[in-house]
């Protein structure tokens, strides 16, 4: 008897595995009307074409729950006017969403300024639009240490620990990498340890509670996060600024398709005129997105030439 109840049991637990395993391989089309977008899971790209859904991607610039968080009824939003679900690409790196679209394995991407400029330059990479904010077109990066800090300013984290994002951010790494060549130093002659974060909420985590001195981070994202509130946020101060740069944009992979690309165009520019796409950007902090020109990212073009000579 014990042995008949240890089969059914076997039985059962592989008959439940099973279950589970054909569960997990169905995907966003399953449903009989299928869903706009899924943020239970990253969009496999490795080895498919780009096609359906749309892919779009949002670079590492913070932690993948709180991108999610903040984006997912933007992304949403513009499947529902393009009437197709939508596949939300997340991957650790900037790097990592670099070679997707380089490879046109997705179709839009939320991406650092320095990506863009460097990508366009690179393989062609195409600027669709950027976000006003509070009125502004432009950003900067900050240098900022734990608000219980003696410290004043980046001349004072000499010999000190330092944190920098990722080595393909604009705001993260590049600009305060250019700062340091103005005074003839690089991160390795002039710091006594250099990290990196990944993402400057990660970043402006550690600087609050000193596991680094100072770091260098999106004045975007540091601002967003003291509106609302973030604790570490809260625990740290600016004690230099960059010079401005272009807004990190929105863009499109060189083959995308031109009606496709027309039509995210026209998705973005009119956005804030309905009632849904107003409380979203609100809740980006985004005033609307407007068209920019290629012009505006030449600085940071200059910067990183200035830093490869040094």
């Amino acid at each position: 008897m014990k042995k008949c109840t240890y089969v059914i049991v076997f039985l059962a637990l592989i008959a439940l595995i099973y279950g589970l395993f054909w569960f997990s391989r169905v995907t966003i089309f399953s449903s009989e009307k299928p869903l706009h977008i899924n943020f239970s899971r990253s969009a496999q790209t490795d080895n498919e074409p780009v096609e359906d859904p749309l892919r779009i991607a949002v670079s590492a610039m913070t932690s993948p729950q709180t991108t999610e968080a903040l984006y997912r009824d933007l992304l949403e939003l513009i499947g529902e006017h393009l009437d197709k679900p939508v596949a939300f690409v997340q991957r650790p790196t900037y790097e990592e969403i670099d070679d997707l679209l380089k490879n046109n394995r997705i179709d839009l991407a939320f991406v650092c300024s320095g990506s863009y400029a460097l990508g366009h330059d690179d393989y062609g990479l195409q600027l669709l639009a950027i976000p006003i904010i509070k009125g502004q077109r432009v950003y900067h990066s900050d240098i900022i240490v734990a608000k219980d800090s003696p410290l004043t300013s980046l001349e004072a984290l000499r010999d000190k620990r330092f944190t920098f994002t990722s080595k393909s951010s604009n705001s993260g790494c590049l600009a305060p990498t250019f700062l340091l060549a103005q005074r003839q130093e690089t991160p390795q002659t002039f710091f006594a340890s250099v990290t990196y974060s990944g993402t400057h909420d990660k970043a402006i985590h550690a600087v609050a509670h000193h596991i680094c001195d100072g770091a260098a981070v999106d004045s975007l994202i540091l601002n967003h996060m003291v509106k609302e509130q973030d604790p570490s946020a809260l625990n740290v101060r600016v004690v230099e600024c960059s010079q401005n740069f272009g807004m990190p944009p929105v863009v499109v992979p060189p083959g995308i398709a031109p009606q496709l690309k027309q039509d995210l165009r026209d998705i973005f520019l009119s956005i804030h005129q309905s009632e849904q796409g107003r409380f979203i950007l609100d809740n980006l902090g985004i005033d609307f997105f407007t068209l920019a020109n290629d012009s505006e990212y030449d600085g940071i073009r200059e910067m990183a030439q200035v830093c490869i000579e040094h």
